[in-house]
């Protein structure tokens, strides 16, 4: 009810998937990896704590717990299938090690505060919050959380899991492809590929940064590559193709080399095994076999596309020896955040990288912080400060995504109150997410002597017309940032007023009444303090030695189990095993466990692994 988008239409959106998790609760293996990818709206809610990815998931499994109550209150249910034998040991390893992680987690953020204090905090925080504060904590660990609920209701209702899973996934990366071609068509161009502009589709989470998408494109691809080889002759066949061909245009957009030699290295394995394990296509006529080899000719054709089209690519390969060195230095940082023994063994505590590595570390400070303070009559202030010193590259802004009128000049009005005066930038862009377009602009420096009118700071922008050039230039969405640009500066903002060509007011919740409601933050050209970039060393620094042994035994075990089926010729058992694999590859040079969207997809990998691989069904109670 509390849901800032359209309440009504969430909670009809909302029992309708509790009422299909009743009627079907085998369909969660295909609905969760569908959806997931596209279930948030992040931007628009100003939610981060919980989104509407964490509201399909409790609908979901709510709606699959109630029909395991249905039929266990029925003497005349049908018996349903247990937990698989070699899967048990999780629900003894894992809870206790989420509950250490945790519990460290929020006893580093308290520092010298009672836990009463913390947890009222917390509680007055609601679905708002910041990657240095406690809510971090809860935020990183919930995927794990979700994770552990649905392992019972999902191998409760085993029947054709692993089909179900792939088809999902199928829909999800096409959803994410839909996503990627809309972006780049109305932000950059479907054929530009010189504009330095790296493809983030629906994974808000990468506003500070980060590779959401890429950790999802290396899962995903595999799934696109099976529909291909097991569609028969005719239109599916030709969907499928399409599909692959769209998500490698989506990967190649991404500019990410990790992601590129992982999509490679996993093709390149998954090919072999087919070859080794004499995996014959279900439709493995000769036409079947021309069509792959096309469809093959007309990737490499589009890869070189992408090189030879632009100049982005290759600048970014010409680059990889430097920036392979300054990640190396950025993860030996982030390691050197161990100091004792128990933080070795234990780790930092879930969700506290962040914090200690702009805290500890001269180069990953912080580009600036905002803060909500609640005020004595209702409502909020927010507190937006600038970088801790002069030297610190970026900057991070307050931010409301706005919808652009064509043409005409904009006006921001700002009640604000400040100590010191302070250098402000305000601007108006065409923008996705973190790339700009167009923009209109202001830098000032605001003090209290600055003219004001009725208590309002007049800013009108400078710069081109938005939304009034090139295709689709309607359809674009506007984002209106804020930052203080002055190192060690606080700027108190009581209001924001957004003021079109027309004359009229655009912003929602502009004087924060419900405090950060549809507000977010964005980061500008610095991502370093929010991540590790290497999946194993962040969840070293976090969860210590224990829960980086703990987490990789379930993965490896997942490996082993998805190997024996590959032995016995099951192709869903080489495209899961091929998933993982590929997750982890990019892995190595990116971190993803702190974005619970793609943390539980591959939970959902590691779940069905046992399902995939085995030919035994699972014992009955």
């Amino acid at each position: 009810m509390h849901y800032p988008l359209a309440p009504m239409l969430a909670l009809l959106l909302l029992f309708t998937m509790v009422a299909w998790a009743m009627s079907r609760p085998a369909d969660l293996w295909f609905v969760l990896p569908a959806l997931l990818p596209v279930a948030s709206f992040t931007p628009w809610s100003g939610w981060w704590l919980v989104d509407g990815s964490d509201l399909l998931i409790l609908a979901l499994m709510g709606g699959a717990y109630l029909r395991w109550g249905m039929d266990a209150w029925r003497s005349s249910a049908a018996p349903c299938a247990r937990t698989p034998l070699s899967m048990r040991w999780v629900y003894l390893a894992l809870p206790p090690l989420l509950l250490l992680g945790v519990w460290r987690g929020l006893d580093d953020a308290r520092g010298g505060a009672s836990w009463a204090s913390l947890l009222a905090g917390l509680w007055s925080q609601g679905p708002y919050g910041d990657y240095d504060l406690p809510g971090n904590t809860l935020r990183v660990a919930k995927s794990l959380l979700w994770g552990l609920l649905l392992m019972p209701v999902l191998y409760r209702w085993p029947q054709g899991a692993p089909l179900r899973l792939a088809r999902g996934m199928v829909i999800g990366l096409f959803l994410v492809c839909a996503g990627v071609v809309w972006e780049r068509s109305l932000y950059v161009g479907l054929l530009d590929f010189s504009t330095n502009y790296r493809t983030t589709a629906w994974f808000w989470e990468m506003h500070v940064g980060g590779a959401a998408i890429d950790a999802y494109l290396a899962m995903a691809l595999p799934f696109a590559w099976w529909s291909a080889w097991s569609a028969p002759r005719g239109w599916r066949w030709y969907a499928a193709a399409a599909l692959v061909l769209l998500s490698t245009y989506a990967v190649l957009t991404t500019y990410s080399r990790g992601l590129y030699l992982a999509v490679v290295i996993t093709g390149m394995a998954m090919g072999a095994l087919a070859h080794r394990y004499h995996f014959d296509a279900p439709d493995g006529t000769l036409w079947h076999r021309r069509a792959m080899a096309w469809l093959l000719a007309a990737l490499v054709v589009e890869t070189m596309g992408v090189w030879l089209g632009g100049a982005f690519m290759s600048d970014r390969l010409v680059r990889s020896k430097v920036d392979l060195h300054q990640r190396m230095a950025h993860w030996k940082r982030g390691v050197g955040l161990l100091h004792t023994p128990g933080q070795w063994m234990l780790g930092l505590g879930v969700g506290r990288l962040p914090a200690h590595y702009s805290g500890q570390t001269a180069e990953g400070a912080l580009p600036g912080h905002v803060r909500w303070q609640p005020k004595a009559g209702g409502g909020s202030e927010a507190w937006l400060f600038g970088p801790a010193r002069p030297d610190i590259r970026g900057g991070l802004a307050l931010a409301q995504r706005v919808a652009l009128v064509p043409g005409g000049g904009y006006k921001v009005r700002l009640r604000a109150h400040m100590g010191e005066p302070v250098w402000v930038k305000v601007q108006l862009c065409e923008q996705h997410l973190l790339y700009t377009l167009s923009c209109q602009l202001r830098t000032r420096d605001l003090s209290s002597a600055s003219k004001t009118i009725n208590g309002w700071m007049e800013l009108p922008l400078l710069g081109p017309a938005l939304a009034s050039e090139g295709m689709g230039a309607g359809w674009r969405e506007g984002v209106l940032s804020i930052r203080v640009l002055q190192a060690d500066a606080l700027l108190r903002l009581e209001g924001v007023e957004l003021i079109d060509a027309q004359g009229r007011q655009v912003l929602r919740n502009s004087f924060f009444t419900f405090g950060s409601r549809y507000w977010s933050s964005i980061a500008y050209d610095n991502f370093l303090p929010w991540h590790l970039d290497n999946l194993l060393l962040e969840l070293l620094v976090e969860r210590g030695l224990l829960g980086l042994l703990v987490l990789a035994a379930l993965v490896l075990w997942a490996l082993v189990l998805l190997g024996r089926g590959i032995a016995r010729h099951k192709p869903l058992a080489l495209t899961v095993a091929g998933s993982i694999a590929a997750t982890l590859l990019v892995g190595c040079v990116v971190s993803f466990i702190e974005i619970p969207r793609v943390s539980i997809m591959l939970w959902l990998l590691l779940v069905v692994s046992v399902l995939a691989g085995e030919d035994q069904p699972l014992r009955q109670p």
